[in-house]
């Protein structure tokens, strides 16, 4: 990324992150209330790239919106921390590391962090309708914002992939369940990511499907290089612990593909994510954040 766009790229994560330190919403009002709000905080601010909320940012920006929507992008990463919290928990994936500290449940016990994770999929929606009794943003578009979240979320999306990785388990499945699966438990928030961005700028239908359509390709590759990443990163750099696939018998593209033609495919998705939007003018950053995704460890 250019040193440019690299600048922008921080200054976004900075605001999301100052945002979501500041939420008043996090607030402790009372001690019975104190470890829930610690342990979603704790998750919240545990780290991780922002990926999410700042396609939102980027997509506002790149069709024209001017206003402060950082309180609704910072929602996107609501959702994402949730689904962490629950995914690493005994009963899922068992994970007790999450970006190089104990996971919630490692942390708080497994009943908080099944609670903290209940709260934060819940928050987005209150803090989207807050905006719009404030003003903000109109009732329309927070209506459209609160559907769009809870589909991209809910059984037919996010909530949907993580099933199918639960019964992928010991299994024998193709390439084309692992698209469905991944498209589901990866790329549907991030289309919400980038389609929040472009429905609050008030973009024509057909350029937020263009957001939509990028998000959805990039989601795909995000996933392909998880895969890779997990046979032959290292810990340190992933901030968890790697062969937790091999260990949970799940098969994954590296697995179903090989190293060298999962990339090859990551690197077409990236393509195709790159070529929704490189017309636009002041798109550089979001085809340069694909590309520097794919390359990641690579």
């Amino acid at each position: 990324m250019t040193e440019q766009n690299l600048k922008v790229f921080s200054d976004d994560v900075a605001l999301i992150n100052s945002v979501i330190e500041n939420l008043g919403y996090l607030k402790c009002t009372s001690d019975r209330s104190n470890s829930v709000i610690a342990a979603e905080k704790y998750g919240l601010c545990a780290g991780g790239k922002r990926i999410r909320p700042v396609l939102c940012l980027e997509f506002y920006k790149l069709f024209g919106g001017k206003e402060d929507i950082s309180e609704i992008a910072a929602c996107l990463e609501l959702i994402h921390t949730f689904s962490l919290i629950h995914d690493d928990m005994p009963e899922m994936d068992n994970d007790s590391m999450r970006r190089g500290k104990p996971s919630v449940h490692a942390a708080y016990g497994a009943d908080i962090a099944l609670l903290a994770g209940d709260g934060l999929s819940l928050l987005p929606f209150e803090i989207i309708s807050a905006n719009a009794l404030a003003g903000k943003i109109s009732c329309e578009t927070a209506v459209k914002l609160t559907s769009y979240l809870s589909c991209a979320s809910g059984n037919m999306g996010m909530i949907m992939g993580q099933m199918l990785d639960i019964i992928s388990e010991g299994q024998d499945v193709d390439i084309e369940f692992l698209k469905e699966m991944s498209a589901k438990k990866t790329g549907c928030l991030l289309m919400a990511s980038a389609a929040f961005g472009a429905i609050l700028a008030g973009a024509e239908q057909c350029d937020v499907k263009r957001a939509e359509e990028y998000a959805a390709n990039l989601g795909m590759s995000f996933q392909i290089v998880d895969d890779i990443l997990d046979v032959i990163g290292t810990e340190s750099e992933l901030g968890k612990p790697i062969g937790s696939d091999k260990i949970r018998n799940k098969n994954t593209f590296a697995d179903v593909l090989g190293i060298d033609k999962a990339y090859e495919l990551a690197q077409r998705y990236t393509e195709s994510a790159v070529a929704q939007i490189k017309d636009l003018n002041g798109s550089q950053l979001l085809c340069e954040l694909a590309s520097d995704l794919v390359k990641r460890r690579m």
